[in-house]
């Protein structure tokens, strides 16, 4: 992993199994969701809006959405809704002095089916062991090109509501007749 790459990836060794139990395409696409997380070009939702009737484990937690067909959030008229889950969090970077890199880590708890919460249970179970429960959560902070993206972004959409309609209009040269 390049030192570029916002996170440090620090999975469990089940989530191997995990992923392991998959169809060799959603295999693959698991994989490649969780180098897009570690380098930061993939972000998920954060589970601290769950119900009341979720495991309170879990709030601190993310989620990212896959499935074998790419799918948008936003237009996902009359399809069905992703299928798979990864769940992960955020921690602090390694606690030990030898080790430079001091990036945030992040750690895939679970990945499988959104049927019957099978990820989240799994991840659930799996921070209820004592070793994994006590280390404490981070929340990532927005990296600054991103914010700076929407920074510039937010600026160019304010310019052109304030410009003339004229202005706005492409120019387009004469020609001699």
């Amino acid at each position: 992993m390049a030192a570029s790459h916002p996170f440090r990836g620090d999975h469990l060794l089940e989530v191997a199994d995990d992923i392991l139990k998959l169809s060799p395409q959603l295999r693959r696409l698991a994989v490649i969701r969780i180098a897009q997380l570690t380098s930061g070009e993939a972000t998920g939702i954060r589970l601290e809006r769950m119900p009341d009737s979720w495991p309170a484990e879990l709030r601190n937690c993310w989620k990212l959405y896959f499935d074998e067909q790419e799918y948008d959030v936003g237009r996902r008229l009359n399809r069905q809704a992703p299928r798979y889950r990864i769940v992960y969090r955020f921690l602090d970077p390694v606690p030990d002095p030898a080790d430079r890199d001091r990036r945030p880590r992040l750690q895939v708890l679970a990945v499988g089916p959104r049927y019957q919460s099978e990820a989240y249970e799994r991840a659930v179970s799996r921070l209820a062991r004592p070793e994994i429960a006590n280390e404490p959560t981070v929340q990532p902070t927005p990296r600054p090109n991103a914010q700076g993206r929407r920074q510039r972004a937010d600026e160019r959409a304010r310019r052109n509501r304030t410009e003339p309609q004229s202005r706005q209009r492409p120019h387009r040269p004469q020609h001699p007749g």
